[in-house]
């Protein structure tokens, strides 16, 4: 792959007249909606915002444009009462959401891509994104998680299981640890509480027992996780969303 034509910074560091000028060339914009939630013990709590913010680093190095900072605040999910996870209330996300990517329509934008790294995002985004699309229908708006914002190039997902061990692997290596991944930890170590919550309260699939070292997970087993296997995906996703937004800015395109 060649070096992209167009220049990509990220938004906090850039002056007035720098982000006009991005703007002017490659009015691209990414935004990376992530989460601070316990990923099992081999993985950093920020997993989902790692995972977005990264993929959407390789977009931007093939399209040009913005990337805002990550957003970290957000809610739903199965692993509320773990150690270490900070869930906000779905409420306040929603209108952050809603008024940032209201600002960024203004702000003359013409592709806006809404990476997901928490799965449970969608229930904000399928209810803030549409309308404006409606609104805008000049706009190119590419939302979603890994899995579903392109639908021809669904990528597998999990919790801290396989697949997203596989992803951290190829994206941010130095950050994980598999070797953590070991039996006989302790609840005090899992549980603010030192016990798990009860049982009816727990999310199907997901492992509770924190001396097993799976705990977390809900999918595959992560210790068949590769690099080879996230970078695969991430490679085509990539690809793929960034020919969408060459096509829809009537460049000549980047896939390949």
């Amino acid at each position: 792959m060649t070096a992209a034509p167009f220049p990509w910074r990220r938004y906090e560091d850039l002056r007035p007249d720098q982000l006009a000028e991005i703007v002017d060339t490659a009015p691209v914009v990414y935004w990376p909606l992530g989460l601070i939630e316990h990923h099992g013990w081999q993985l950093p709590l920020g997993l989902d915002g790692l995972k977005a913010e990264r993929t959407c680093v390789r977009m931007a190095e093939r399209t040009g444009g913005v990337l805002l900072p990550t957003m970290w605040w957000g809610g739903g999910g199965g692993h509320g009462d773990f150690h270490w996870t900070l869930y906000q209330p779905e409420e306040a996300a929603g209108a952050i959401l809603a008024r940032t990517v209201e600002r960024l329509l203004v702000f003359g934008f013409r592709a806006i891509v809404l990476l997901a790294g928490h799965y449970p995002w969608m229930r904000l985004l399928q209810r803030h994104v549409p309308p404006l699309e409606e609104t805008h229908p000049g706009v190119l708006f590419l939302w979603g998680t890994e899995m579903n914002i392109l639908p021809e190039v669904a990528l597998p997902g999990d919790h801290a299981a396989r697949e997203e061990t596989s992803y951290g692997l190829a994206l941010f290596p130095e950050l994980v640890d598999l070797e953590s991944m070991r039996p006989g930890r302790d609840a005090t170590r899992a549980w603010p509480e030192g016990q798990p919550p009860p049982a009816e309260t727990w999310h199907p699939g997901v492992c509770f027992d924190a001396a097993d070292p799976l705990f977390a997970q809900m999918g595959e087993d992560a210790r068949t996780a590769t690099a080879a296997r996230g970078d695969v995906h991430i490679s085509r996703l990539v690809v793929h969303l960034s020919a969408r937004i060459d096509a829809h800015l009537g460049r000549g395109g980047t896939a390949g």
